[in-house]
């Protein structure tokens, strides 16, 4: 990756990177804010254009990770590639209730089929540097669950340099296997991340809901007891205990964190519920106790970034699991809005 940065410093440009079009959009500009979507109200941005400046206000920008290399590799089935396109047409059809307090920008892709997933993390870290950098919220949309270690590099990078990055995954598996041998894939991304928290001396904070234990090898629950920073609840877990128990747990390892980074795996949920996924799920978690947490975890002031990730529209069923991934992106945007405003 050495001379793929050379080329980045080369030019000032991103690599990988296609700005949005209109043609993902559906419906006219809407000037009345009661009335208005998503859709009507997105405007469009050049993540390249050398022209800009921060952006003052509440301003969230959607960019898309339009690869599933790592599913692929991991063999698990392919189709999140097309998971971005998917989950754009629903957002554009969610409620926009924000008037004109908040703008919300189409950055467009990182996309490359004829790259490696090393590279295409690496344009993704890129472009949600220069996201934060011209104070956009990233909202990231997957692309298999390889998107979130260039996601986690892009936030990490942007931090003061001794702060630490927390990370909260809501996801069946842990995706902490190693890479030395397969290189990396959809399920080594955090096992990646916790490598580069230890090259810099840092520990790697991790909680994982909702574990299915019939969807990981003992080898990945030895390699967990083994690290004291990382924790979990099994699906099952958050179906036994009460509410308040798991808002416990969340609120336990979410205390002495400053940074939270949020990823949304989701085959996570059950199938009926989210049939469109790279894993299908039979036992999963239930999407009003995941909105529920993931409303806690934003509400804790502490989430600076999120992704939705695995959501593969050749296998899903009318559009309900890339549904269900624009209504979590709309209730956490709701209170991530709600905190810069105030």
């Amino acid at each position: 990756l050495h001379a793929f940065r050379k080329i980045r410093e080369a030019t000032g440009l991103l690599t990988n990177y296609y700005p949005m079009t209109y043609s993902y959009y559906q419906g006219s500009i809407e000037d009345n804010p009661y009335t208005a979507k998503w859709g009507m109200v997105t405007k469009f941005l050049d993540l390249n254009d050398e022209t800009l400046t921060p952006f003052e206000g509440m301003t969230f920008g959607i960019i898309g990770f339009k690869s599933d290399k790592g599913v692929y590799i991991n063999n698990g089935r392919v189709g999140a590639v097309e998971g971005p396109t998917a989950i754009r047409s629903q957002i554009a059809k969610l409620p926009w209730h924000w008037g004109t307090n908040v703008t919300v920008y189409d950055v467009g892709n990182i996309d490359g089929p004829n790259h490696s997933l090393e590279e295409l993390q690496e344009s993704l870290s890129q472009a949600i540097q220069r996201m934060y950098q011209l104070g956009i919220q990233p909202i990231v949309l997957g692309g298999g669950h390889g998107t979130a270690y260039g996601h986690y590099l892009g936030i990490q990078s942007s931090l003061e340099k001794d702060e630490q990055l927390a990370v909260i995954n809501l996801d069946a598996h842990f995706d902490l296997r190693p890479y030395d041998q397969t290189g990396p894939n959809s399920g080594t991304g955090f096992r990646q991340m916790a490598d580069h928290a230890k090259e810099k001396g840092q520990d790697f904070p991790y909680l994982i809901l909702g574990i299915q234990e019939h969807n990981n090898n003992l080898f990945l629950f030895n390699y967990v007891a083994k690290t004291p920073s990382i924790d979990f609840l099994t699906g099952q877990d958050l179906f036994q205990m009460s509410h308040q128990a798991i808002l416990d747990r969340i609120d336990q390892f979410l205390e002495n964190q400053t940074a939270i980074y949020l990823s949304i795996d989701m085959d996570c949920f059950a199938v009926g519920s989210a049939p469109g996924v790279s894993a299908i799920q039979s036992l999963g978690v239930d999407p009003k106790l995941a909105l529920l947490l993931l409303q806690h975890i934003a509400a804790s002031g502490k989430l600076i970034g999120f992704d939705v990730v695995e959501v593969s529209p050749p296998h899903d069923i009318d559009n309900h699991t890339s549904n269900l991934a624009a209504t979590f992106i709309f209730y956490l945007t709701q209170i991530l809005a709600q905190q810069k405003l105030n």
